[in-house]
């Protein structure tokens, strides 16, 4: 699974502290962007607002990106790009960065936009520069010394080696080379930046899959070959998936990468193992009437429901239709203006709320109703009974087993 790069804070812009957010680490997935905006409730025609408030490794870029007019596309794609180096090319990338701040400096007062850091971080993954194993100037000269970058200094006894001044070796070879240090090494640029193709701000279409999983070998088996799957797929294109990594059933193979719909589905799922058992909730979820519409909904259900098993996914999928939902309530106050809102109107509604103590008189429907908030919306059952209380059906067949 991809590392993180960046957690960031989403919401409406005209309503960046409302209880439509949510928190999400980047890179996300193409599913996982998607989520995020059910969560967000963003409408056609409104902005999101977006703030990084946490850099994880990478807190040096935070000047240039707080506040920045960024879209979570381009940050996404920055993200997805950091996250494919390796510890070697993340010293390139943050070495590369310094040397391209003091260019900008004497040029427009030291302004890198994200599309400049996307090219530094192609450029990172490109080998344009060399990385040594050094934090000080003795460290590097040392290493210059003892690589034959100094030919004077070829021939010389042990003795007399280690009586050169190494520091002031470096620092004259460095004046040379528009080399930097970083926190875990030096570097120095030795070919032209990568340029990369400009990101778009818009968000990707919604994928034409509804699961994804790319699947490998367990490291210690040795093995590099990978095969993706497309959910649901057919029992031939999974002994196909078994063939390609030459693997018995699924031992030995391991979850390289998930994207789905259900972006939870995840945590509850214990892939690969219960491959074929997922394979079959993803079919029951392509067969979901009005599945678009009822997709936020049955997020919310998975996750009050603290669903912890595919089986479990699966009954709920199939229980869908005796739960009620609403995206628009997110806390008691929504929960006491719709009710007031169905019981009086609109303009009374507002007047009356005024007067109400609000927390409380919440706190009485939502236990009236067994409702339960969610980041996607409000959940109850058509019966009103609590989330966890055996359904009608259920206890039917309970009588029967003890009569």
């Amino acid at each position: 699974m991809a590392k993180k790069i960046f957690g960031v804070y989403l919401a409406k812009l005209d309503a960046p502290d409302s209880e439509a957010y949510t928190r999400l680490e980047l890179p996300a997935s193409p599913w996982e962007l998607h989520d995020a905006m059910d969560k967000v409730q963003l409408q056609e025609n409104e902005e999101l607002y977006l703030e990084v408030d946490d850099y994880y490794g990478f807190e040096y870029l935070s000047p240039h990106l707080d506040g920045s007019d960024i879209s979570l596309n381009e940050l996404n794609e920055l993200a997805r790009q950091l996250a494919a180096l390796d510890e070697v090319q993340g010293i390139a990338f943050e070495g590369l960065f310094s040397i391209e701040m003091q260019k900008k400096i004497s040029t427009n007062g030291g302004i890198i936009t994200l599309q400049d850091l996307r090219d530094l971080a192609a450029s990172a993954s490109a080998d344009c520069c060399h990385v040594v194993d050094a934090s000080s100037d003795a460290e590097l000269g040392r290493f210059y010394a003892e690589n034959g970058f100094v030919e004077e200094l070829d021939g010389l006894s042990d003795d007399v080696f280690e009586m050169l001044d190494f520091g002031k070796i470096s620092k004259a070879l460095r004046a040379g080379e528009n080399g930097t240090f970083t926190r875990n090494g030096y570097v120095v640029q030795h070919s032209e930046l990568v340029t990369v193709p400009p990101c778009s701000r818009e968000l990707p279409k919604k994928p034409d899959y509804l699961f994804r999983v790319t699947l490998g070998l367990h490291p210690d088996l040795d093995a590099d070959q990978t095969v993706t799957l497309t959910l649901p797929a057919s029992a031939e294109e999974l002994k196909k998936a078994q063939k390609q990594l030459d693997a018995d059933g699924w031992e030995g193979v391991v979850v390289l990468a998930y994207d789905g719909i259900i972006p939870q589905a995840a945590e509850f799922a214990d892939l690969p193992a219960e491959l074929e058992t997922f394979n079959h909730f993803a079919e029951v979820v392509e067969n979901m009437p009005s599945r678009e519409k009822q997709l936020p909904k049955f997020k919310a259900v998975l996750r009050i429901c603290q669903c912890s098993s595919v089986n479990q996914a699966i009954s709920l999928a199939e229980r869908l239709e005796h739960f009620y939902f609403d995206a628009r309530i997110r806390n008691y106050a929504d929960l006491v203006y719709d009710e007031l809102e169905n019981v009086i109107g609109d303009r009374q509604a507002e007047e009356l709320r005024q007067c109400l103590d609000i927390e409380k008189y919440g706190r009485i429907l939502q236990q009236g109703y067994n409702a339960e908030f969610t980041e996607y919306g409000m959940v109850t059952r058509d019966d009103f009974q609590p989330m966890d209380a055996p359904w009608q059906d259920e206890s039917e067949v309970m009588d029967m087993q003890i009569t």
